[in-house]
């Protein structure tokens, strides 16, 4: 059995997804949440000086798509085919193009500009991502996003979903099937506990 341990903030940002399959797999990890104040001087530590990384048996994995794919294909939730794998992929990238949408919010400091990225978002930008969701899932799963079976592409519909929800609770009220998808996450045996428990960040 390997050992993890996972070094992230203590926030949901880049490592929610990544304690989430961690949580989906019922697998142990040690769960390191470094505080702000700390990262001065933990810095000069981590391989690339950034968070998150992860460590396996002592060897460290950075990037946090890389280290959820990694995890995904290990406890066998990336899609049971090559096929699949890359449907799977295709959900987790969007659903990163999207925080990256809503990191330019989350940075921008001229208030003109965040009002206009604001406004962008809910008039343009959420609503397209929301339909390719939406289309992605029609076309190529069931209750869940690949198939049958619950993989990371459903972990990180609801992870970036979480951020666009606690800001508004109603956005996803056009959209029936992914307001299901997200309770049957939430609902899941292995992750009802944790995502009811887990400390509420604004990322």
């Amino acid at each position: 059995m390997a050992n993890y341990k996972f070094v992230y903030f203590a926030l949901r940002g880049r490592g929610e997804l990544i304690r989430m399959v961690f949580r989906l797999a019922k697998v142990e990890f040690q769960d390191e949440r470094v505080n702000i104040e700390d990262w001065k001087e933990i810095k000069h530590s981590t391989p690339t000086g950034e968070l998150p990384y992860l460590e396996v048996n002592g060897k460290r994995l950075t990037q946090s798509l890389t280290i959820a794919r990694y995890l995904a294909r290990e406890f066998g939730l990336a899609g049971g085919t090559n096929w699949e794998q890359a449907l799977v992929e295709q959900v987790v990238d969007t659903c990163d193009d999207l925080r990256a949408e809503n990191a330019k919010i989350i940075h921008e400091r001229d208030e003109n500009k965040l009002n206009e990225l604001k406004l962008n978002m809910t008039d343009v930008v959420l609503p397209k991502y929301l339909d390719r969701l939406s289309s992605f899932q029609k076309q190529h799963g069931d209750k869940y996003f690949v198939g049958s079976e619950i993989t990371l592409a459903d972990l990180a519909v609801h992870e970036v979903m979480t951020t666009f929800l606690q800001e508004d609770p109603s956005v996803l009220d056009k959209y029936e099937a992914l307001t299901e998808h997200r309770q049957l996450i939430e609902q899941h045996p292995n992750l009802v506990q944790y995502l009811s428990d887990r400390p509420v960040t604004i990322v």
